[in-house]
């Protein structure tokens, strides 16, 4: 019996802007109310930030996460508060827009909008803090702000790929994801993206092919290994499937999107005691949509 998992594709976003705030009640001359939103700000000369694609990384980021210089969406919570403190303004608006402290990342992309205006990395990541407010359509607009101040530009296009996949366009997704790898092959996340895809729909040696190219850069990266073993247990390898899972720390494994998959994999190898202890110890509260492919999968180990 083959079972197929819901895989949870990665992102790499931004943020949003705000509203101002209202002006002070003070009575104001006419010529006050004329000319009363000029501050003396407007006449002095800010220096842009210039992009440079070498330096789009989270560079103070330190993870086994083969992914995480580039998005930052799988870091725990202790991480993800280390980019918001960066001294870089567009992480620390990323880092907050994770934390969903979205109302102080508004300020700091609103008080750097003149400095980053021209920056493609400071629209992406706007467009991702839209995201994460589940602001789609407005994601989009930064996205493709982003891609005409640089066509060649690969995140805004791989989130694109993640907004298609999100709303059930999945041909659409793969066409940006491949488009997305075209533009950088060196950037992981739209090549993770890809092939999570293509396992998704059962290419699975086209998934495999890819995804032990990311385990030979890191073979500690949790995802990796869960769509290795995953891939595996499709192809009805039961000992290598077991192999790549057994490699994932026990603690994560409570985590239903891994250990549902390895619970199966043991089962299938007669490993049926070990099918349901792993079972036994997910965690139920973080099933999210994965409750009708728990119960198939706790009916399975009692057959």
């Amino acid at each position: 019996m083959k079972y197929l998992l819901v895989f949870i594709l990665l992102f790499n976003f931004g943020c949003g802007s705000s509203d101002k705030n209202a002006d002070s009640k003070k009575e104001l001359s006419p010529e006050d109310k004329e000319f009363g939103w000029i501050e003396n700000s407007a006449f002095e000369k800010v220096t842009e930030v210039p992009f440079n694609s070498t330096q789009d990384l989270f560079e103070e980021v330190s993870s086994d996460d083969s992914l995480s210089k580039e998005s930052i969406s799988r870091l725990p919570g202790p991480k993800i508060e280390e980019v918001a403190s960066s001294d870089d303004p567009v992480s620390r608006g990323i880092g907050k827009c994770y934390g969903k402290n979205f109302a102080e990342a508004n300020k700091i992309f609103e008080a750097n909008y003149k400095r980053y205006k021209n920056n493609p990395a400071y629209w992406n990541q706007i467009g991702t803090c839209q995201f994460l407010k589940g602001q789609y359509r407005k994601a989009l607009l930064f996205y493709n702000k982003a891609r005409t101040l640089s066509s060649s530009y690969a995140p805004p296009v791989n989130n694109i790929g993640v907004i298609h996949q999100r709303q059930g366009r999945d041909q659409k997704a793969l066409a940006a994801f491949k488009k997305a790898v075209e533009l950088n092959k060196f950037s992981l996340t739209p090549i993770f993206n890809l092939a999570q895809l293509y396992l998704k729909y059962g290419f699975v040696d086209k998934s495999q092919n890819i995804f032990k190219t990311l385990y030979n850069k890191n073979d500690d990266d949790v995802d990796v290994l869960n769509a290795l073993g995953t891939g595996q247990l499709l192809k009805e390898n039961y000992s290598v499937s077991i192999n790549y899972f057994s490699k994932i720390p026990r603690g994560k494994l409570s985590n239903p999107k891994y250990g549902l998959n390895f619970a199966i994999a043991l089962k299938a190898g007669g490993r049926v005691k070990d099918a349901k202890a792993v079972f036994d110890r997910l965690d139920t509260k973080s099933l999210g949509d994965l409750g009708v492919y728990y119960n198939k999968v706790g009916r399975y180990l009692n057959e």
